[in-house]
């Protein structure tokens, strides 16, 4: 299987187009996360058809839902997903990577020097602490983070990030329920309310959730 035209044409089916420079992005950082990933524990996910389905095609399913120019936080980042993956596709973002591990910190910068990527700031923090930071609280269109935590926990870790009119997208497996419905609280709490749940299925019968709140 050619994977470059498998990942061209199934992101087409989510809503995306990726061109030359793109891909030829994506082959780079995906080659480069399979080295650094031999010293430092990056992903599970070694293998390239595994990255290519379970990483960067999911990580696409968020791009129909960011707007033109949009300023995005992407929290607990790990080794950049979806937030690096995004940006790749779609440079006119501006984008925070904001990561508690300074490793995988360390693995993203070097990863937006090699692909020459201008307007990504890379950050070793703590979210809950990184808000006490001047110029981050209530300052994005879109925080965004892919299975970190809890919908209780990660309502209150990212809607902080999003000004009002903004959102907050979480993305998820297919039992999320339970978990939002114990999060109904805490994101009304915070001027959250549930505007889309978008179930979406990747090949290999995969499915995912994104989660997507409306800073009320």
């Amino acid at each position: 299987m050619d994977l470059k035209i498998f990942l061209q044409n199934e992101g087409q089916k989510l809503g995306t187009v990726l061109d030359e420079h793109a891909l030829v992005q994506l082959w780079a950082y995906k080659a480069f996360l399979k080295e650094y990933n031999q010293k430092v524990n990056l992903t599970a996910i070694t293998d390239d058809e595994g990255i290519v389905t379970k990483h960067f095609l999911d990580c696409l399913t968020i791009l129909p839902h960011i707007k033109q120019g949009a300023k995005v936080i992407d929290i607990g980042t790990g080794p950049g997903f979806p937030g690096l993956v995004a940006k790749i596709v779609r440079p006119d973002i501006s984008l925070t990577l904001l990561d508690a591990r300074g490793k995988k910190v360390k693995f993203l910068e070097e990863v937006a020097k090699l692909l020459d990527l201008d307007g990504v700031t890379c950050i070793h923090d703590r979210a809950e602490d990184r808000l006490k930071a001047a110029g981050y609280a209530k300052s994005f269109d879109l925080a965004v983070s892919r299975a970190v935590a809890a919908m209780d926990k990660l309502a209150g870790w990212c809607l902080p990030f999003v000004k009002n009119g903004g959102s907050f997208i979480a993305m998820k497996g297919p039992n999320f329920q339970e978990e939002l419905d114990a999060g109904a609280k805490a994101i009304a709490k915070l001027g959250g309310k549930i505007s889309q749940i978008s179930e979406i299925t990747l090949p290999g019968d995969i499915t995912r959730n994104l989660i997507i709140i409306t800073k009320t």
